[in-house]
Parts: C-alpha cells; structure tokens; sequence
C-alpha cells in the first residue's frame, strides 16, 4: 500500500468523509470503508482512493468536475497535489508511460449502470487532452473520441439496471511515440449479448442502433415503419428519446473515422435485413413433426433476399433445409418449426455479431499507426483501458452469466495478486515481516473451469461435441466427474438441469438449458455457403472471412474456391468450428497475457442505489458491490496483517498516557512507542520506521487500558468538582446578601437625597414669591458648571450597553437559564484583550464579546498559530449567523452550542473549550462583563466556582498556576486533548 497522502485544503483526516485516501486512515475496515464513502457521496465528493484504488460512485446527476479548468489542474501532478479524479488516474498513466517506456492498463470494473462506460470516455478524453500534438495529430485524436459513441450505439442497450448498459466488454489500447504523441488505437471486444437481438426481457430493449435506424433518410425505402412491426423490437413499448439526434451523430461518426459511403449503405442494409429476418414466420401443416412452411408474406422473404443480394429461393432453401453430403451421399433434411425458427434466429445474431466484429475491425484498420511510425526501431508506447461487465447474479442464469463471472474471476485473481503486492511493499518499506500475510486466492476456482481434461469447460466443449449431447447429459456429466472433488462445485438434488458455483462474490446457481446450443454457436451451412456468395459486398465479407481462435472474424479472407463447401451443402469431413468456450478461453488468456505487462491502474465503479436517482446512497446495496469488486478483500487483507497502522504521532497522542501520564512532555519516536507497548504488556506488534503495526484487537485492549485510568480519574474529577461546586455556594450566597445590604443602603440614600432635592425647590420658590411681593428681583440660582463632554468611544460603549440591556439581555444572549453569564460570554473587551486571553490556550479555545463599535458580537477562538474572528451578525427577524457561514440559529447560545458540535469551515474548525474569565492571584475571576450586569461597574471579582454552563467543562486555571502542558509554557510535542493536526 502506498504511503498516506496529505490532506488537501486544510481536510483533517479525523473527521468523516475528509480523508481523500482511505488507506491513510489508521483503522480501515469494512464498516469504515463504506461509511467514508457515504460521507463523501452526500458532500459530493464521488472520488476516493484506497492506496492506488480510485472508487467511482456514479452520482446520477451532472456535477461540474469535468471543466477543462478541473482538467488543467491533472498536467503531470503530484497524485495528492488534487482531489481524487479519474483525470488523476489518466495523468498516472500517461506520464508513467512517457517516463518508464512499461506498458500502462486502467482496469475499469463494475456492475451495469454504476458508470463505467462514462468512466472509460473520461479517461480516454483526458489521456487525449494530455497528449495533444496540435494539428498534426488532430484527426486522429477526434477519431479516437469519436469510435465511443459509435461502439455504444451498437454495442450498447437499455436494461432495466442501466439506460445505456454495455453488452460487450471492449479493451481499447492507444498508442504513443517516443514523443507521447498519440499514433494510433486498437480495439478488443469480448462476449457481445447476441442473444439480444432476437430476445429480450421484458422492460429492456433491443440494441440502440435498432431503433436509431428508423431515423434514417433511407428508412422507409428499407421498409422501416415502426418498431412495433418487427418482431425484434416489439418488446419496447415507444422510441428512445433523442433518436433521430443519436442516429445523426453515428452517421457523422462513421464519416469522420473514415468509413466509405458503399459501406455505410451496406452497414444500414444489414441492420434492416435482421429486423425484416425476425418477421419470417412458419406453420407446420398438420402437426409439430411435419415440416417447416414459412407463412409470413413472400414479400418480407423477397426483401430480406434483396438487400443480403442472394436469391430468394436458394434463401428460402436454407432457411427450412438442412443438406450435408457424406460419403458422396446428398442428405436433405427438412426442419421442424422449432428448429425453423432456431434457424433464423441464429442466422440473425451470427449476422449481427459477424457485422460488429467486421466494424470493430475496420476501425482497428483506420486507426492504425501509419508505416512510418513502426519502421526501423521504433517502438510504439501503449495504454490499455478495459471496460467490462461485473459480476452478475440474476433470478436465472445462464451461460453468459457463466462467461461473465469467470472473466470477473480472472480479473479478481489479477487484482489480488496486485494489492497483495502492495501490502508487501509497505511492510518492506517499514521493515516489517510480511510472510505470515495471505490472500484469499481463487486459483482452484480458475483450474476448475480451465482444467483439461476434466474442467467445467472441457466437458462442455466435449458434451457440444457429441451429436447426442444435450444439456442433461452436460450436468449428469459435471456430477460424475467434478462434484465431490472440491467444495466450489456443488450438484443439486433435482430433476432441474442446474448446478451451482460458490465464487468470490458468492454462489451462484447457474441453469444449463441452452448451454450446448448456445456453445456450439452452429448455423446452417447452407446460410454461409450462400452469403458466401453475395452481392452485397459487406455480407459476403463477414462470411468470406476466416474465424480466429478468439472469434474474431478477419474480414475479406480469400479462400480458394475448390476448398468451399458448395452453397446449401455442409460436408461432413470439414474442420471443426471451435466452440464459444473455446474462443473466449483463448481471448481470455490473451487479455490477460496483455495485462501481466503492464502497470495497472484500478477504477472501481459503484452504483449507489436500484433506481438510478441522485443523492440516495444505500448501504446494503453498495456493501455488497464492494464486495464483488473486491474492496472488501482489500481490507480483508489490511485486517490479516496488520490493520491498525498509526504513525508514532498519532499512536503517541492517543495511547501515550499508558507510560507517560497526562503532564510529562515526550517526543514521538520508535523507542517511546515501544515503552507504551512494553508497559501495556501486549504481544504481536511491531515497530516499522514510520508507525506502529497493530493488530485489529490489540486497539480494543489499549482502548481499556486508557478507560481505565480514565474512570481512575473521573472519581476524582467527581469529588473535586463537588468541592469546588460547594465552594461556589458559599461564595454566592455571601454576595448575595452583600449585595441586598448594598442595594438597601443605596436606596435609602436615593430617597433623603430626594426629599432633600424637593424641598429646597419649595424653599427657593417661598423665597421667589417673597422677593417680587417686596419688588425685588427674583434670586436666580447660580449656573451649575458645565459637565465635561463625553468622547465618542465612550458614547458608543454607553450606547452598546443600552442595547445589550433593552434588546439581548431579555433574550438570553450570552446568559445560562437562571440568569449568570456562560463561562464564553465576556464583556465589550477589545480584540487585543480577546487575543491575550486566548494565548496561553488550547486550540478551540473560544469566547464571544460583545463589540464596541456597533450592536452585536464577535466570536474569537484560538488556533494552531493566532487567533481567528468571526463577526456575529442578525438579520431582520432577529436571528443570529456568523459573516460568510451559512448556519443560521434563533439564538446566540444556540449558534454557540451548534458550533461546538459541527465544524465552522473547511479547514475543519470547531469550538472545543469555553474561555472562562480572567483569574487574579487571590483566585477570583476579574469579570469584564460588569458593566452590562450592574450600572456603573466596569468589573467585578468573584470566587472560582463550578462551571455554571450547560456543558459541566471544568474552570479556568489561572496563567500563574497554570502547568506546562496547558500553556503556561510553549505547547508540546504531543496533547492528547486535542484532534491530530
């Protein structure tokens, strides 16, 4: 496993869904895997790694991660300089193989619809940008993006898992000189689902080129009129939307990758003749065991005819008559209507299959290297991409299903051996024994099938073999000669042609009906000997050509004309056609070869939920796609070594206490790890150069050591907070009753300074009247001195305490329910006075005070290296928010208390510790919200008391008596109260 990567943008990997490499974190199983990823789903982070692994969770909506200035940032980059991207997979892989010269693979896996294709043109359209060599090589990089839609439109078709579901698996390898400038592409396909062109379940749809054809100009002299008139797209209930465009873009895609216009004419014919094809009807005429009469209209006979270009009758002919020749003997054998329509049936998928085989083909030429590219020495650089099926695992399942899965194990066996291969590059990088560790290896499994003489697949290519065979005789044959020997195979106990397999993902019961007709892929010799013979330049092509031992027809491969069977006849000496197992054994293999030289690259595609909505995540269902995608197996490993894997920082911080006590300041490093370990006195770790390798158990017995000490400690916590608690009680209870004295005294003296005040009013306006009775002038009273002016500082502080008092006070700001202030609520203090205070503390240590300046407040609280500030704003409704914080709450001690719970920003920030008041050396708080609680007063002095907050968090400590370890002195090296940084 690689090493950690930093976090990017201040993401603390503590924190859910922040840490963008899962094998970072230090405790990485199943549980916390598929919780990090529905974290990082709901925050819309659908990219994530696990060491080398990009996870994919399709999002089913449209996020704007796919910009060309998101593509900017994967040039060349360090992997952790971004956020995980498929981008990121790309760059790895270009400039890998631009530095290194090793062949490059990006192995694209997940079930339908969880977004592999789209995965695969992202990729392909980001090593494209990567590579871009102007005008030169322009042309061919837009034909290389262009063959995607053109593969999907006849590759690709509507389930009801997925709307655009791949039915084929495609390995694309792109090219490079030694300049990194793409040359050419080349293109794989595996295990096309021919069956659906004749068949399909109900719900889903035929091939997209199927419909996509009715948009053509040519349609109705194809005699294309609606879908609901063939047969083979009945089973869809109205057109796809957007048709008439997607049919658009494939003809502009056949020009511009250089397909000539006789080929397209010839392309549409072929696809309108297979739908003509389904609706080739036949009765018997008197019952089940006569011969096949076709009793759809001559004229559906006679176009089919016409655009294959071959004779109506001689088609006719092969289609109801089988003709082999032995020993000289001319054997004519008319089929039953079953086997009629069998008959036309694989006539139809062998002439589509042999028609995309022949396109996959021609692309394959037009994207060649150009001559001058390979001449000489020169050698061509390349990177594959393999987008394939995942494991798949129905209600009934068949031979594709069989195909499939056994491809997925392959694939899964390749995928063990490269992340058990990382496993032992951590523990060698370490210094670590890594001998002990295995991997769950499927191997058995592969030999059971590829085994000869005596595997899954060689009984079937000898059961196909037999003419008598059949798919009873198939499974009473695995029975026989399989079942017992291993647990993988299990045989059951009914009439029912079944057997089941337990694979990596699970078991799977697969039903072998059809798995000899379907395996021997047979079509009439007399179909092939007359398309041989065509005028229709494409068919005679697929049908001239010679089949390869993977499947592949190699179009246009002249034969000489004495060794072809003569059309309508089947000899009974020719070479035997290699079985389906056959070609896909030997394609398989071929793959693989392929992949054991390159450098491979994981994506592991995963769909979040059954009904392709966005931002519904379900855990069940993505379990189990971990699983099938071997996640799970990842951290099934991780859990068989060592799963716990701290780096000494972490391990020190959290476990450090166990043999150095909360105050005593250590230096994380090897030896003191080991003392921690020694003093635990567990057994089985080890000490690599960086971390600590832990057992998954020894964490839990670490865990209770420090509960332990923990539950030690909070008995003492307990007593000394309720002495402290009494303390406080005594101390209030003093206060009040001087206070009462004072407030008594005080009124006292208002009311004789009151009567006082009246009556020398009387006084002086006796002696007014007096005076102007006498004729005298009324004595004025001397002018009072003027008062001295106020500043505007004090004006404004006077004025924020008047609206502290009228407007906060009687909501609560700042105040617990009887009425004291919160040990956070300080009074208008300014911002130096808020930074002194939070020097000396931890970080999250926090404060709110009341400005001086405007009405409202300011939220300080300390971090690594400053302090930061919040302004605390209301809006008209009264509610109070934090300036550029979304958050809005109807309080101030609710927005305070939400804060404490949640973070404030994406550096991860959070309130931790109140910031009680300031302590003077006779142990008493030196309040600075004095003013607000009682007039005239700018502070008062309190005893140290109980914590009157909600939160019950412990007093403050005075700076003078404060130990080092809570910031009298520099911090050190390890606090163990505080979230790693």
């Amino acid at each position: 496993m690689p090493p950690p990567r930093p976090s990017k943008s201040g993401a603390k990997p503590w924190l859910k869904g922040q840490a963008d490499d899962l094998a970072s974190l230090a405790n990485l199983d199943d549980d916390v895997l598929l919780e990090e990823l529905r974290f990082r789903y709901a925050e819309n982070k659908i990219y994530s790694y696990v060491g080398d692994i990009l996870v994919a969770v399709n999002p089913f909506k449209q996020l704007p991660i796919y910009t060309q200035e998101v593509q900017a940032k994967y040039h060349n980059s360090v992997k952790s300089a971004n956020p995980p991207h498929v981008y990121a997979i790309a760059d790895q892989a270009y400039f890998a193989q631009r530095h290194s010269g090793k062949p490059q693979c990006a192995v694209i896996s997940g079930e339908s619809g969880a977004g592999k294709t789209e995965s695969a043109k992202f990729l392909i359209r980001h090593i494209i940008t990567l590579c871009h060599s102007g005008s030169e090589g322009a042309v061919l990089e837009n034909k290389i993006l262009l063959v995607n839609p053109l593969l999907e439109a006849f590759g690709n078709a509507q389930t009801l898992m997925n709307h655009n579901s791949s039915r084929f698996g495609k390995y694309s390898e792109l090219m490079f000189n030694g300049k990194g400038a793409v040359v050419g592409a080349q293109i794989s396909e595996y295990l096309l689902e021919k069956s659906r062109v004749v068949r399909q379940t109900p719900g889903e749809c035929n091939f997209h080129i199927f419909y996509y054809i009715f948009a053509a100009r040519e349609a109705r002299d194809l005699g294309l009129t609606a879908i609901s008139d063939f047969a083979y797209t009945r089973n869809t209930a109205q057109m796809p939307s957007g048709y008439q465009a997607a049919y658009k873009e494939v003809e502009k895609a056949l020009v511009d990758v250089g397909f000539a216009p006789d080929e397209e004419i010839n392309l549409r014919k072929v696809l309108a003749c297979i739908l003509h094809l389904g609706n080739i009807s036949y009765d018997a005429v008197y019952s089940d065991l006569d011969p096949a009469q076709m009793s759809s209209d001559p004229s559906v006979l006679r176009r089919v005819a016409e655009m294959l270009g071959v004779d109506v009758g001689q088609l006719k002919d092969a289609l109801t008559v089988v003709v082999t020749v032995t020993r000289g003997e001319t054997i004519r054998k008319p089929l039953l209507v079953e086997q009629a329509l069998d008959c036309r049936d694989a006539f139809a998928k062998t002439l589509y299959g042999r028609t995309f085989g022949w396109m996959v083909s021609q692309i394959n030429d037009l994207l060649a290297p150009a001559a001058s590219e390979t001449q000489g020495n020169k050698k061509l650089s390349q990177i594959g991409i393999l987008d394939i099926f995942g494991f798949e695992h129905f209600q009934h399942n068949g031979f594709e299903q069989m195909c499939i899965n056994l491809a997925n194990e392959q694939l899964q066996h390749f995928f063990n051996e490269h992340i058990f291969k990382w496993e032992l590059e951590e523990y060698t990088r370490e210094g670590i024994d890594g001998s002990h560790i295995s991997f769950k290896d499927n191997q058995p499994l592969l030999d059971l099938f590829f085994a000869r003489p005596v595997g899954i697949l060689a009984l079937l290519d000898e059961e196909s073999h037999f003419p008598r065979g059949t798919d009873e005789t198939l499974v009473a044959k695995l029975k026989g000669q399989v079942a017992g020997k291993t647990d993988i195979y299990k045989a059951e106990r009914t009439a029912d042609a079944v057997f089941t397999i337990t694979h990596y993902a699970g078991e799977v019961m697969y039903t072998a009906t059809g798995f000899l007709l379907k395996n021997r892929d047979t079509l009439n010799e007399g179909l092939v000997s007359l398309c041989q013979t065509s005028t229709n330049t494409l068919v005679k092509d697929i049908f001239l050509g010679e089949v390869s031992s993977t499947g592949r027809v190699v179009a246009g491969s002249k034969q000489d004309p004495r060794q072809r069977t003569a059309p309508g006849r089947r000899s009974s000496t020719s070479t035997r056609k290699a079985t389906v197992a056959a070609q896909f054994t030997s394609s398989l293999k071929i793959l693989m070869d392929k992949m054991h030289q390159c450098q491979a690259h994981f994506v592991r595609c995963i769909k979040p939920n059954t009904t392709q909505s966005s931002d519904n995540f379900v855990p069940d269902f993505v379990q189990t796609q971990l699983r099938y995608t071997g996640m799970l197996e990842t951290t099934r490993i991780r859990r068989e070594g060592y799963s716990y894997r701290p780096r000494f920082e972490e391990f020190m911080e959290r476990f450090g206490l166990l043999a150095y006590g909360v105050r005593q300041q250590v230096q994380p490093s090897d030896a003191t790890c080991q003392r921690v370990l020694t003093v635990s006195g567990l057994k089985g770790w080890q000490i690599g150069r960086t971390k600590v390798f832990l057992k998954y158990w020894h964490v839990e017995q670490l865990d209770k050591q420090v509960r332990t000490i923990g539950s030690v400690a909070l008995v003492f916590q307990n007593a000394a907070r309720g002495l402290v608690a009494r303390m406080r009680h005594r101390n209030f209870l003093a206060q009040k009753s001087v206070m009462a004295q004072s407030t008594a005294t005080f009124f006292d003296t208002m009311t004789r300074s009151v009567s006082n005040f009246f009556a020398r009013e009387e006084s002086t306006r006796q002696q007014d009247i007096r005076n102007q009775a006498s004729g005298a002038s009324a004595r004025r009273a001397a002018a009072a001195p003027a008062a001295p002016r106020k500043t505007e500082k004090e004006l404004k502080r006077e004025a924020s305490i008047l609206w502290w008092k009228e407007k906060e006070q009687p909501r609560g700001a700042g105040l617990d329910h009887a009425g004291m202030p919160l040990r956070w609520f300080h009074g208008i203090i300014s911002r130096k006075e808020a930074e002194r205070l939070l020097a000396p503390r931890n970080i999250g240590c926090f404060l709110v005070r009341v400005s001086e300046n405007r009405f409202g407040y300011t939220l300080s609280y300390r971090i690594s290296d400053r302090c930061r500030h919040y302004i605390v704003e209301q809006d008209t409704h009264g509610r109070y928010a934090l300036v550029g914080v979304p958050k809005i709450a109807n309080s101030l001690n609710d927005l305070i208390d939400y804060f404490r719970k949640n973070r404030i920003n994406d550096a991860g920030e959070m309130l931790r510790e109140p910031c009680g008041q300031e302590i003077n050396d006779a142990g008493e708080e030196q309040c600075d919200y004095g003013e607000l609680m009682a007039p005239g007063q700018r502070g008062f002095r309190q005893s140290v008391s109980a914590d009157p907050s909600p939160g019950g968090a412990p007093p403050p400590v005075s700076r003078a008596s404060k130990p080092a370890s809570f910031g009298a002195a520099d911090p050190p090296p390890i606090n163990r109260f505080a979230k790693p940084r």
